[in-house]
């Protein structure tokens, strides 16, 4: 079982120096990825899709760009992992995010985790031109164009939302035949078969899944079968962003996190990694649960 983690950036005001600290301080104890999420903006009307009041946290208005700081990370780390979790594909143009992720992955020496999703936030697609009723539709090409610039040497794309002439686009990513790309979402018929069609594997967060676990991995299993995949070669990270959220304590910190015979179960299920992430408001809170973390991570490897 690999440990990564991941912290709310949008806390952060002295990003320059914070981020090479973090990371620099997950690799030093051993865990072995970092996480980041991402939103371009936050729309004032925005209503929060997964809260009950619809009402989106303060620090929704200061996510920073997710690909800027993981390639500081990677000036500042060896073999740290480098993921997004997740990065909204839809609301961006794929040659360019094609060349920003290969571009991070050559810095890294090939350490990039591409996790995406579809989104949550109708504003936020609206104002980055996607039609929320057509986000799956413009995502599914996406990353089936930004696939095909990484891994043909010249590329084209005819679709209904992706169009562009046979180009080259370089430097292709270090991994071959690409970095590994892990969708993330609610356990969906859709999702599955993205997942079985062209990805490499899952990132779901534990809230969406609720007690229904064992059989959403049972069904994605099935649907990597029906399409001629090995089920077992599914690359499964269970990510626990609520760690951090809102005031927490060392405490508070340590029970959330899951004990010997839940870090079983999930690996029983294909599981390779979990994630949490690390509250950072607090300098001296920041090392003392990322320590407490790693002596799990020691512990159950």
């Amino acid at each position: 079982m690999h440990f990564g983690c991941s912290t709310p950036f949008g806390d952060v005001t002295d990003l320059a120096s914070f981020v090479p600290e973090f990371a620099r301080a997950a690799e030093e104890r051993g865990l072995d990825s970092i996480w980041l999420g991402e939103h371009t903006h936050l729309p004032v009307d925005s209503k929060h899709a997964y809260v009950e009041d619809g009402r989106v946290p303060d620090r929704y208005k200061s996510f920073p760009d997710p690909w800027t700081l993981l390639s500081a990370a990677a000036a500042v780390t060896s073999t740290l992992r480098l993921g997004t979790a997740v990065c909204l594909v839809a609301e961006h143009n794929p040659l360019i995010l094609a060349k920003q992720v290969a571009t991070v992955d050559q810095i890294s020496g090939g350490r990039v985790e591409f996790g995406i999703g579809y989104g949550w936030n109708k504003l936020e697609m609206v104002n980055n031109g996607i039609d929320p009723a057509r986000k799956r539709g413009t995502f599914r090409e996406k990353v089936k164009a930004i696939i095909a610039l990484w891994t043909e040497e010249q590329a084209e794309f005819k679709g209904e939302f992706v169009n562009f002439s046979p180009s080259w686009s370089l430097p292709a990513p270090v991994q071959k035949p690409r970095p590994p790309i892990l969708i993330g979402g609610s356990p969906t018929p859709g999702t599955f078969t993205d997942i079985a069609e062209f990805a490499d594997g899952y990132i779901p967060v534990r809230d969406t899944l609720g007690d229904d676990l064992d059989n959403a991995i049972a069904r994605l299993r099935s649907r990597m079968t029906d399409v001629g995949r090995d089920p077992d070669s599914l690359q499964l990270t269970l990510s626990h962003p609520e760690t951090s959220f809102g005031r927490i304590t060392m405490e508070k910190f340590a029970a959330r996190l899951p004990d010997a015979r839940r870090l079983e179960h999930l690996a029983g299920l294909g599981f390779g990694r979990i994630t949490c992430s690390i509250p950072n408001r607090d300098r001296d809170l920041m090392y003392r649960t990322m320590d407490h973390y790693a002596e799990l991570a020691e512990a159950h490897r």
